[in-house]
């Protein structure tokens, strides 16, 4: 029966042990709508988005010179124009009159008015808007991903600040329990110095410390004053909604899928390289010849024409009139190129800082691995070193707070004096607060763990 007692127990400790490790894992989901409030709150996120959807429309605007372009064109006009005619002379064979002898002189003027249709489209651009289409489509995922690289660090700091509100709290209750301690003492050495067995010196010492509590809280108030107006600029919630949220600290344990890599500044860069992989096929791709087809159907209508032909031979001045003359309706189709044989060394140097900007970004993207990858192993580092501190902490704080009952005891014995009575309550009121911070720090590692590898935000909201 005892040993059925003693596995009962071990078995409820490993639940307890894991409840509670479950729930310090699932405390940030506690954080998910305050976090994707600020997100969406945030006007630099607001205004990433609005630049990203320019890097679409430019996408588009390529996308759409494969689409036919067509154009009506209309004018009306009046030309007025004088001319001078010298033709070779010629002579009838039978008449012997001397035609086109000397240079003829006329006037000419009319009134005109054409319009037309004509439509475009491309057939080949040498895969120029094909390239440029895909490394703007590239641009935009990176611009994408890298908007969304700062949710962690925002994340992170409202995590860090309601940690903090809730360190405050506690700190609260460690002098409100210190307060209630010393307020009994106080009352039983006020009763001492009536019956002549302690002095006022005792007296004012726990009076003093009682201030200092006093003072203590006043700066825990506004402390927390100061964090929930930084979290209602944050989020943009309401202060009642925030002040809602409360919990108690403790430490959040880590699975492995925290230390996957999933930074979305490496998949930034990722996207980046195929971006300037297309802008250099673009831009090898102007040396070929475009291709294109056109098709134009039109009206031309010049009407009130005359003319004057000037010193006709034995005509004189012939004047001529016509009421109009139309072209209705012209057609025209076909196919058409254009090649860019020589042009001086410019598409060679756009070629070439294609190039270097591929390697450039290529280098960026192999120091930020080389990088990520210290800072993967030192936030992992830090996240053991503080699981270890807070059972250190904690022991502390254990033996502070048996210290203190015993001092506790003595002092109410007479054994100690009033001094080493508030020695021992400041040092529980220290240990305990150190062990709360450490917890703090613990949290803060964790919390650091998750973002180096991308995963805090995901983590929240997921």
């Amino acid at each position: 029966m005892k040993r059925n007692y003693l596995t009962y127990g071990f078995i409820m400790l490993s639940n307890m042990l894991f409840f509670n490790e479950l729930m310090a894992q699932d405390q940030l989901k506690l954080f998910t709508k305050t976090v994707e409030s600020a997100v969406s709150y945030n006007k630099s996120f607001q205004n990433a988005v609005l630049e990203n959807k320019k890097v679409a429309l430019d996408r588009e605007e390529v996308q759409g010179k494969l689409l036919p372009k067509v154009s009506l064109n209309a004018l009306y006009g009046y030309v007025n124009s004088g001319m001078d005619l010298d033709l070779p002379t010629q002579q009838l064979p039978i008449t012997a009159i001397n035609l086109f002898e000397g240079s003829t002189k006329a006037n000419i003027s009319t009134q005109l008015f054409a319009t037309g249709v004509t439509a475009t489209q491309v057939i080949f651009s040498g895969l120029q808007i094909t390239n440029g289409q895909k490394a703007l489509e590239q641009k935009y995922n990176a611009q994408k991903l890298m908007t969304e690289a700062s949710y962690d660090q925002l994340a992170q700091e409202i995590v860090t600040s309601f940690d903090q509100l809730m360190l405050l709290k506690e700190v609260n209750l460690l002098i409100n329990d210190s307060e209630k301690r010393l307020n009994k003492e106080h009352l039983k050495v006020i009763k001492a110095i009536e019956n002549g067995v302690a002095i006022p010196y005792d007296r004012d010492k726990i009076k003093l410390a009682m201030l200092e509590l006093e003072s203590k809280r006043a700066e825990v108030q506004s402390n927390r004053e100061l964090l929930y107006y930084k979290l209602e600029e944050l989020t943009g919630l309401p202060m009642d909604e925030l002040q809602a949220i409360s919990y108690s600290l403790q430490e959040i344990v880590l699975d492995d899928s925290a230390t996957q890599m999933n930074r979305k500044e490496l998949q930034a860069l990722e996207a980046s390289q195929k971006a300037y992989e297309f802008v250099l096929k673009k831009e090898k791709g102007a040396q070929l010849p475009m291709l294109f087809a056109f098709g134009n159907a039109s009206y031309l209508n010049a009407f009130n024409s005359n003319a004057t032909i000037k010193d006709v031979p034995q005509l004189g001045d012939l004047k001529l009139k016509s009421n109009h003359l139309q072209l209705a309706p012209a057609f025209a189709v076909g196919v058409g190129m254009k090649w860019n044989i020589f042009e001086g060394k410019s598409h060679k140097a756009a070629v070439e800082k294609a190039k270097l900007d591929l390697q450039i970004n290529d280098n960026k993207l192999a120091d930020t691995k080389e990088k990520l990858s210290l800072l993967q192993r030192k936030t992992k580092s830090d996240y053991d070193l503080a699981m270890k501190k807070v059972s250190v902490n904690q022991q502390q704080m254990i033996i502070a707070k048996n210290n203190l009952n015993l001092a506790s005891r003595q002092f109410e014995e007479g054994l100690q004096d009033v001094t080493e009575r508030l020695e021992a309550e400041n040092e529980y009121y220290k240990q305990s607060l150190s062990y709360y911070n450490q917890i703090l720090s613990q949290r803060t590692a964790a919390t650091e763990v998750l973002k180096a590898n991308g995963n805090l935000y995901q983590t929240i909201v997921r």
